[in-house]
């Protein structure tokens, strides 16, 4: 039997209620903004502080190097390498690269979003399309309702690292109890069968199609039609399974991602070296040059805003890993166990259970009389 333990002084928050507490703030309340801008947790401050420290480190070590460590000779060569990086400082046009890069990590983002598996439909439809009242009923729901389960599990372990370090082995999962011994080992007789090709998430919704199919010759369902509906519904989530490994492992082109690295970088490194240092005689250029050899805010302003917007596009190639942006699987899927053993118990429950005599029962007393 499926299990999650958990301490009975946690509250257990629905996705909805999630989803509502995580919401962005309302842009009319005054101050929003201030509070915004001041937020460290999931900040672009948190993404790019380490890298500001290095800028600036080394920002500061040519500066010392040009005023205090150079000879005559050697300050004429770094002037002139810092007026050539000045004049091609924005030579590149780097947003249309950088911008074609975050584009296609968010739009893959949201697709693959859009297109992960859920089981509580295929559970739900199971559980009220049996005949109610069956002495084997109770079993056969919690049964195909662990392994849809399974397979969810067995497709994110694919895809996020958190969850294979969870669940490392197929041994893992039959000690929480998710996985049965005989289960276990036709798992993992598939990996270790070199010729076969097949997922293991999709073994598992085999094993759900197979379910269906003796359900239906021994004449479990309610409807006859309840059958070929759930087939439908099973292949909708085996497709879903099945785009979230095709996501997960058939990634961005590391091509694409190594050039937006090595353009933000280079203009980092551009920006470093990018500076006036020609003394004109005038005495208020003098000061400013002097305020931007240790203050370089516009130059390391606009690479910031440029490295941040590459983070953004990194975290979303890979949404499911331990980025503090990604989706937490772990949750996730305490969140489905929790629903799978809910809606199993739909099968033995009855309104009556919850809220005693209804008014409606009495009609239905008396349409069971004239029948």
């Amino acid at each position: 039997m499926m299990h999650y333990e958990r301490s009975k002084s946690q509250v257990f928050q629905v996705p909805s209620a999630l989803a509502v507490a995580q919401t962005a703030p309302d842009a009319n309340r005054f101050g929003e903004c201030i509070c915004i801008l001041t937020r460290w947790k999931g900040s672009i401050y948190k993404l790019v502080w380490r890298n500001l420290l290095l800028y600036y480190a080394l920002y500061y070590m040519l500066t010392i190097l040009h005023k205090f460590i150079l000879d005559e000779d050697g300050k004429k060569t770094f002037v002139a390498l810092a007026k050539y990086c000045s004049r091609n400082e924005n030579s590149f046009n780097f947003m249309i690269m950088l911008g074609f890069f975050t584009s296609t990590a968010m739009q893959r983002l949201f697709s693959m979003q859009t297109m992960m598996p859920g089981t509580a439909k295929v559970i739900g439809c199971f559980t009220l399309a049996i005949k109610p009242n069956m002495p084997e009923g109770p079993f056969i729901v919690e049964q195909f309702a662990r392994w849809t389960v399974i397979a969810w599990i067995l497709t994110f372990r694919l895809v996020s690292k958190p969850l294979r370090d969870l669940y490392p082995d197929m041994f893992s999962l039959q000690t929480a109890g998710i996985l049965r011994d005989k289960e276990r080992l036709i798992l993992e007789r598939v990996e270790a069968d070199a010729e076969n090709s097949t997922p293991r998430p999709l073994v598992a919704i085999d094993w759900m199609l197979l379910l269906l199919k003796e359900t239906s010759t021994h004449n479990r369902f309610a409807e006859k039609s309840s059958h070929l509906k759930l087939v439908e519904a099973v292949l909708a989530f085996k497709k879903s399974c099945g785009n979230t490994i095709k996501f997960g492992t058939h990634n961005i082109p590391h091509a694409l991602i190594q050039a937006a690295i090595i353009m933000v970088y280079a203009f980092g490194l551009l920006t470093l070296m990018a500076r006036n240092l020609e003394d004109d005689g005038d005495e208020d250029n003098h000061l400013a040059n002097n305020i931007i050899s240790y203050f370089p805010i516009l130059p390391s302003m606009q690479f910031f805003i440029f490295l941040a917007w590459l983070k953004f596009g990194r975290a979303a190639v890979n949404p499911f890993g331990t980025d503090e942006t990604d989706i937490d699987i772990k949750r996730l899927l305490k969140t489905h166990i929790q629903d799978s053993l809910r809606l199993t118990r739909l099968y033995t429950q009855n309104l009556e259970d919850f809220f005693g005599t209804m008014p409606q029962h009495q009609y239905n007393e008396t349409d069971v009389i004239h029948l």
